[in-house]
Parts: C-alpha cells; structure tokens; sequence
C-alpha cells in the first residue's frame, strides 16, 4: 500500500509539471518515461519461466504417467498486463565540472499470487567531460546496453542472452570519442547464484570480493564492437559436516566469463550478435551452474567445479513503421572442468541440458508512441543424461520442443 501511495503521489507530481519535466528549487528536472503494454500468448507446452509465465525460458523435460502421457505437453494460454513500467529521471544538478542525475524504473511483474511493484534499476550517474561513474541498480555489464535482441518477448533473448540487474559501481573513461573502456565491481541481490542453501546471495557475498568486470567497447555512427572479459568468486558454505564433526569453511569457487559483440544499423537495417563462454552464470537465468568435485568423508570439505558453456544469437531487423524481424539463438553444455560427483547446483536441469536452439521471427507496426506486434518462438531443448565419468557432458539427447505465440500492444510515454 505504501509503494501505491508513493508511486501515486509521484504521478501526480508528474502530470502537473512543465511537458518537458518540472524545475524545482535546485533545479533538478524530472522526466517520466514508461509504457502501458498488454500480451496475449499461447505456449504449446509447459515451461521453466517467471512473472506469470510471461518470461519464458525453455521448456521442462518430459514427465510421464502411468500411461506414458507426457504430463508437461499441456497448451496453456493467457493475456498479461504486468510488462507494463514507469520510471523516472532526474537531471539539472551540476557540481564543479560534474553532472549529477539519477534514474529509478519500477514494473508490475510481481506476481499473480503476491502482486507488488517490483524495482528494475535505481542507481545515480555521475558525469565528467571525458568519463562517468554509476553507482546503484541496473543491467549486469555482461548485459550490454547497446547491442541486446529486440524481441516482443519480455525474456529479452532468454536462455541466450545475459538478464540480470544487480547492484553496481561502474567506471566509463572515454579513451577517445569511439572509443571506452568500462571497469565494473558488482555484488548480487535477486539475482544470484544457486547452492546447498537455495538461491541466494550469500554465497557470492560470503566470498567477500566483487564481481569483477572489464570491457572495451568501439562506437560511431553505424557500428558498436566490444568484449568484456568477468570474474566471479562464490563461497557455498561457511562450514562443513563429516564423521569427525563440524569444521569452518574457506572453500570458495572462482569463475570466468568472456564475450564479444557487434551491432551494425543503416537506416532502415538493424544487424546484432552476441557471443559468451561463460562457467557458472546462473545468476543471470542461463543454464549454467556448478557441482561438488571432491567430499572428504571425515571434514565434510568440499570441491567444486564449473559447468562450462557457449551462449551464441544473432538478431536482425528491417523498417521502421513497418519492422519484421529474425532472433536466432544457440547454446552448448560443454561439461564441467573436473569429473564431479554430484551434487550440481544452478538453474533447474542445467546439467541435463545438452543444448538449446531457438528461431524467432517478428513482425511489428510502429505509429508514434503506439506499438502493435507478432511475435513466434520455436525453442527447442536437448535432454540426456550427465555422463560423471566423463565431465558430466550430456549423453543419449531427445530434443523437446515449445512453440510460443505473442500479441502483444502498447502505448509508450
């Protein structure tokens, strides 16, 4: 009821300021932003998803019956509002050579059973003529703000493409007028690793060091290149249990992930592809994760070793009022780095996984702040069985399939 009360209050301040925001006594400027969108979708079968259903990831393996009926190849359909979202930004402040704004976006996707507002970013940017620092929430950098698939689809490029929002200190120095170089320090919230607890963020916190980011990235008129190279340190227990008792715990899990990306755009023409190696990189909804390598039976200690994959797509797009457009996305469980025992840790099945392709084409119509779009997603899962003998590489694969329809409509403000 609070957060009504508060984002009501700031509505009206809104609507009763200037058009182009309102001038306070500090000479702070206010512009609201947003959209109010509505989806209709038909998935073929049951899904690992989110928010209602509406963030669709991959399908669920098969689960029989009595009967040998697979109990998850059941249609499902609805019709969503909850994508819609409203966000703020603050800007005018000046401090010497210094521009201070901020940004704060909030959403519906709550949840049916417990609806609420949910928070997306909430962060303040600081800027200089040649660099700038944001502290606060927003994308993860692996996320690429510049080059990421525009789908209908809320997953934004699932189970592909890095979703993740966490709480962040980044560094942007422009080396030249294409050219910057990004330095990040980030630590989880909701987003966060799974292990012998659940999902939390604990074992990333309990590790004590940030997640550490670096990337360059080329810019101008027609083009954005870039790579980024991410370190990660979790620490899953913070004590252990054998036959000889209880004994405190160091053991942590340290992590890479690399990527490169490019976006070419030309009038009407829209080109963009992504490619990540990534070792346990759940934290940001892809099937990944990790498992126990080694137990002794006396302390309880533990080992751990990474699931290693490659998540590849590409996106293009045509038109302006008229858009039609292709998403296309593969992945690779490359196993583990050292035979495990078991047992693995991440998001759901992700050591069963083999592989995950996805083809989707779009077709939208744009008038102004008005959107009316088509989207299919044919998203097809490769499940076998977790050779330990062998890096836990993925054997003996059946593919299972989910076709996904969306309508989706919207206003943006």
């Amino acid at each position: 009821m609070n957060k009504i009360r508060i984002l009501s209050l700031l509505l009206i301040i809104s609507f009763n300021s200037f058009s182009q925001g309102f001038i306070t006594a500090k000479n702070v400027k206010v512009d609201l932003a947003g959209f109010v969108r509505n989806d209709f979708i038909f998935d073929s079968r049951r899904n690992l998803d989110a928010c209602d259903h509406l963030l669709e990831m991959y399908p669920l393996r098969p689960q029989y019956d009595s009967q040998g009926e697979d109990i998850n190849a059941q249609p499902s359909a609805q019709f969503l509002n909850t994508f819609s979202r409203i966000g703020f930004n603050f800007s005018g402040l000046e401090m010497g050579k210094s521009k201070i704004g901020a940004f704060i976006e909030i959403d519906f996707t709550g949840g049916s059973e417990t609806p609420t507002l949910r928070l997306r970013h909430a962060y303040t940017l600081i800027n200089w003529p040649k660099s700038k620092l944001l502290v606060g929430r927003t994308w993860h950098p692996t996320f690429i703000e510049k080059v990421f698939p525009m789908v209908l689809n809320e997953n934004t490029g699932l189970p592909f493409q890095v979703f993740n929002r966490s709480p962040q200190v980044r560094f942007t120095w422009n080396l030249s007028s294409n050219l910057d170089l990004i330095a990040a320090a980030v630590y989880q919230y909701d987003y966060s690793n799974a292990g012998p607890t659940g999902k939390t963020y604990h074992y990333q916190r309990d590790a004590v060091v940030p997640n550490l980011h670096g990337q360059i990235q080329y810019y101008n008129q027609n083009w954005v290149l870039g790579a980024a190279i991410d370190w990660k340190s979790i620490q899953p227990r913070t004590y252990t249990s054998g036959t000889s008792g209880n004994f405190v715990t160091k053991e942590k899990l340290n992590t890479r992930a690399a990527l490169a990306y490019l976006k070419y755009s030309k009038e009407k023409f829209l080109l963009m592809a992504k490619s990540m190696y990534g070792q346990n990189v759940c934290e940001s909804l892809l099937p990944s994760g990790y498992a126990v390598a080694t137990v002794n039976s006396e302390t309880g200690a533990e080992t751990y070793t990474p699931l290693n994959h490659v998540y590849n797509w590409i996106n293009l797009a045509y038109g302006k009022v008229w858009q039609v457009g292709l998403f296309a996305g593969y992945l690779k469980n490359l196993g583990t780095s050292d035979n495990p025992i078991g047992p693995f840790y991440g998001m759901p099945y992700s050591s069963e996984i083999g592989h995950i392709y996805k083809i989707s084409p779009q077709l939208i119509y744009n008038f102004k702040n008005f959107m009316f779009g088509y989207e299919l997603s044919w998203t097809t899962v490769g499940y076998g069985i977790a050779n330990l003998n062998n890096k836990a590489k993925v054997e003996n694969v059946e593919n299972v399939t989910n076709f996904r329809n969306m309508i989706s409509i919207a206003y943006k403000f």
